[in-house]
């Protein structure tokens, strides 16, 4: 009988702390409470760069950025809704998206996809082994005005030959 008077003594405190803390009374309307996911941001941002794979070695350390390639982000939300938003890198092969259904943003059910390249000499999507798709890794938590915003990258999204061309070979 102790433990559980423990747990709900716990819980009762922890209710406490993060219930919120009633505010002065205002003369203007209050604006509407933020709406917070999985998360608990207030704000989602998904960003990344993509690059052309090099030939030369290091592979990674000679590769280029793409401009105008098609990253698209797809997500099941909480009731397993799919969602999927698209952007175009831009210079540096730069890409950002700002995810507006917040309460419904789960990290673990996101993939990054590229889905077209400008370039047709580099344009097959290469991923980890074994895998068609990038997973969103948490790399920043930043204070915006309301809340919190969570920025997800799948990090650099490389980009190689068309299927069949391989990198000539070294003499």
């Amino acid at each position: 009988m102790a433990p559980k008077l423990v747990f709900v003594a716990l819980v009762s405190v922890l209710a406490l702390l993060v219930a919120p803390i009633p505010s002065k009374v205002s003369a203007t309307k209050p604006s509407p409470p933020m709406t917070t996911g999985p998360t608990n941001y207030t704000a989602i941002a998904i960003g990344g760069v993509v690059f052309c794979s090099s030939c030369e070695p290091p592979v990674y350390a000679n590769s280029s950025p793409v401009e105008h390639a098609v990253v698209r982000v797809s997500c099941f939300d909480k009731n397993w809704k799919f969602i999927s938003v698209t952007t175009t890198s831009g210079a540096g092969g730069f890409f950002y998206i700002t995810w507006d259904d917040v309460a419904s943003f789960d990290p673990n059910r996101c993939k990054a996809y590229i889905d077209w390249s400008p370039l047709s000499f580099c344009n097959v999507p290469l991923y980890w082994p074994g895998t068609n798709v990038a997973n969103l890794y948490l790399v920043e938590v930043k204070p915006v005005p309301g809340g919190k915003q969570g920025t997800y990258s799948p990090g650099v999204l490389f980009l190689g030959p068309p299927n069949g061309t391989h990198c000539p070979p070294k003499h």
